[in-house]
């Protein structure tokens, strides 16, 4: 099986970008791969019962998503954890379809049509890892979907800012990483408007969260997700503390 590095392991272009640094610091590793609409069976990953029929481009997905893993989860620093890696690909596909990670590991994945991105850390340091990318969306085209996703105070935010001109596909994606971080803790649905915008320091972004969700998340008013534009892509990742804090873990 081919090692997924920061290349990926379908391209041997060395010009391809590699992931932002911070996604490989603070306790954090991350790898992404290359997919090009197959099946991928030759990665060696075993399928779940309910992706026997799927169609082969999310039966590609979901291989290379486990082969990531597995290489981010043995490059965790100081101490990778131990985990059974020659039996179970994990992670495994749980009855809601979230991800059910080893003992130890914490971790998030995303995909889109060209490539898989995955980032663990260690479950003692994490409680929610969340990370998202996604193409961005023409003004005209988020017209229709913006009301339920943003409010016109967090687009006004992003005006004279280098992010300006994708806001909506930067807040689409920053509330769906966000939103993948605390799902290990509140395990629901959580609506696009129980997290708002309230400012933006370079590529980090500041979200309130409202009473309900702060409460579920023992009280945490304040959670950060960075950004960054990544291959043409909007990537952004959150992280949520183990500690619970009134302000939680901050990307450097």
């Amino acid at each position: 099986m081919a090692e997924p590095m920061n290349a990926g392991p379908l391209s041997t272009d060395d010009t391809v970008a590699a992931l932002p640094t911070w996604l490989d610091d603070a306790g954090l590793s991350a790898r992404w791969m290359t997919l090009d609409g197959s099946d991928m069976a030759t990665l060696g990953i075993s399928l779940p019962p309910v992706l026997g029929r799927a169609v082969a481009k999310r039966q590609g997905e979901y291989r290379a998503g486990r082969t990531c893993a597995r290489y981010a989860i043995r490059q965790l620093r100081p101490t990778p954890p131990v985990f059974d890696s020659s039996t179970v690909d994990w992670p495994l596909l749980g009855p809601d379809r979230a991800p059910i990670w080893p003992s130890g590991v914490i971790g998030s994945l995303t995909h889109n049509s060209g490539f898989v991105i995955c980032v663990v850390g260690a479950s003692q340091q994490f409680s929610g890892l969340g990370i998202d990318v996604e193409a961005p969306v023409a003004p005209d085209d988020s017209l229709g979907l913006g009301p339920r996703i943003v409010h016109p105070d967090e687009l006004a935010l992003l005006v004279n800012t280098p992010w300006s001109e994708a806001g909506f596909t930067l807040l689409f994606s920053a509330k769906e990483a966000l939103f993948k971080a605390v799902y290990p803790t509140v395990r629901r649905f959580v609506d696009f408007h129980e997290a708002r915008l309230t400012a933006l320091t370079d590529d980090i972004l500041h979200f309130e969260l409202m009473p309900d969700l702060a409460s579920q998340l023992g009280h945490q008013r304040t959670l950060y997700v960075r950004a960054a534009w990544w291959r043409g892509q909007v990537l952004t990742f959150c992280a949520r503390s183990a500690q619970i804090v009134p302000n939680d873990f901050r990307p450097r």
